[in-house]
């Protein structure tokens, strides 16, 4: 069987020489490098989320107690000015 330069088939990877084999391997991307990359990109975006996430958790919570106190005031300040103007 000739050898070639250029072995595309996986099937002819198969019954080629160990040389052509192990040069085909080579010529294979790294593929634990690029999910290595992969996931601290991933890490990194779930890690943004979260954070945009709790801050967008506290600016509610900081309008919830706001607007909470400020119904509360509206509720007890007539009660008060009846009683002080009576």
């Amino acid at each position: 069987m000739p050898e070639h330069d250029d072995v595309v088939s996986p099937e002819l990877v198969l019954v080629s020489s160990p040389e052509v084999a192990d040069r085909a391997r080579s010529d294979l991307p790294d593929y634990e490098r690029e999910y290595d990359a992969w996931a601290s990109h991933a890490r990194i975006a779930v890690a943004e989320a979260a954070a945009e996430q709790q801050r967008r958790e506290r600016r509610f919570m900081v309008g919830a107690v706001t607007f909470t106190t400020l119904m509360a005031l509206n509720a007890v300040a007539p009660v008060l000015l009846f009683l002080v103007f009576r």
